[in-house]
């Protein structure tokens, strides 16, 4: 067995495969390199080259980018307009936003921490692999999952809820098994109390090795719900916003994209270190709020922010939430004097219907299953229908539709 074989066995704890890698262009440190060396036979160094004529020769390869390095920023960026065939794996610690968007513009991409053995390296080209084989036997489906994220301007305006009831409307529409809501409240989310879910998510694990989640490893930490919805969601812990990395989050997220169709996050209202990358990198970032000043005020200053992380055609959605039903009189003011307030449109509006939200979280259902004729289950089924991609919807209903219970 050659030193290289050893290397290899020591860091992985299994025999070097029979065909090792046959190539891989890399823009990385010299130590990398010669990493990269014991498991590939043929390694090219990409830094004599510049970006350009990097992404022109190199385009559809496999490439191996260490962000700091210079021109691997340029090259990931050039590959997401030009060769978004690409495979690329990236060796970073903490990725900024551009960048992480970048990548999922990239048809198979993976994101490695600064200390990755070689070993490492190959288990993630394993699943690049593995990915490009399902894709292949898969029947033709849309390219990529649509993934949404949902966070309060202030505390106490129903995301979750809200999230929850998006997540089953599109359930409903596309039949159960697409679907899956990732609640990010690391700490003290409610989504797994509101459905009564079993909490499956490790943290510590999969914040002490991202890199080794995978499709088999995401299915263990999934739990489904009787109507088709999967979730993911850590046990209550005070000490979880701490585990909760920038690696590991996105590499939630990343898998959990490639596995299912629609990808709901419930995001917390206070800022982490991935608020910003993800933000900026799902197709709807969606701001809930209420119809009072103060909340009005916090949720256009929220927007705002979000609005300077994505491009201008993808604008951040304001929705507000608990608005009361117009036959009864209450001290509300209009909504389109709240747009004038703030300067801003109002997205979507969804009416309050809070015996029904009542009743739903003491028995672990959605509203939909408990109040089907809710207003509150006919507004999120219209922001549904509002915010998604035209087409997407159609291409995956299932051949007998679903059907609710009655109420």
């Amino acid at each position: 067995m050659s030193g290289s074989e050893r290397k290899h066995e020591s860091e992985t704890g299994r025999a070097p495969a029979a065909i090792p890698i046959p190539a891989i262009a890399a823009l990385a440190s010299t130590e990398r390199l010669e990493q990269l060396k014991s498991i590939c036979r043929n390694v090219v160094d990409l830094s004599p080259m510049d970006p350009a004529q990097i992404v022109e020769t190199f385009g559809g390869a496999l490439i191996l980018l260490e962000h700091g390095v210079p021109g691997a920023e340029q090259i990931v960026l050039g590959l997401a307009v030009d060769k978004p065939d690409s495979a690329v794996l990236m060796v970073s610690d903490s990725l900024p936003v551009h960048i992480v968007r970048a990548l999922m513009k990239i048809e198979a991409s993976d994101i490695l921490p600064s200390d990755a053995g070689a070993g490492d390296v190959l288990d993630s080209i394993d699943r690049i692999r593995a990915a490009a084989e399902a894709i292949e036997t898969k029947p033709e489906e849309p390219a990529s999952a649509v993934c949404w994220a949902f966070r309060g301007a202030v505390g106490g305006a129903g995301v979750s809820t809200l999230a929850i009831e998006s997540a089953f409307a599109i359930c409903e529409k596309v039949g159960p098994g697409k679907v899956c809501l990732v609640d990010l409240n690391v700490a003290d989310g409610m989504v797994s109390s509101f459905l009564e879910a079993v909490p499956k998510l490790d943290l510590a694990a999969l914040s002490a090795a991202p890199e080794r989640l995978d499709a088999r490893l995401l299915a263990a930490w999934c739990w489904q719900h009787e109507d088709g919805v999967s979730t993911i969601s850590a046990p209550r812990n005070p000490d979880a916003d701490a585990l909760a990395t920038e690696a590991a989050i996105l590499r939630l997220l990343d898998v959990a994209c490639a596995e299912f169709p629609f990808v709901l996050v419930d995001m917390p209202r206070h800022m982490m270190p991935w608020t910003k990358p993800i933000l900026g990198a799902v197709d709807e970032a969606i701001i809930i709020s209420e119809l009072t000043v103060p909340s009005l005020h916090a949720a256009a200053d929220m927007a705002r922010e979000v609005d300077m992380l994505r491009s201008p055609d993808r604008k951040t959605k304001l929705v507000l939430n608990r608005m009361f039903p117009k036959k009864r009189f209450r001290a509300e003011f209009a909504v389109d004097k709240a747009e004038k307030a703030i300067e801003r449109s109002i997205d979507a509006t969804i009416t309050s219907d809070w015996d029904a939200a009542r009743t739903a979280v003491n028995l672990g259902k959605p509203i939909a299953d408990v109040k089907p004729k809710s207003a509150l289950v006919a507004d999120i089924s219209a922001l549904v229908d509002r915010l998604m991609p035209d087409g997407v919807l159609a291409a995956h209903v299932p051949q007998m539709p679903a059907r609710r219970k009655a109420s």
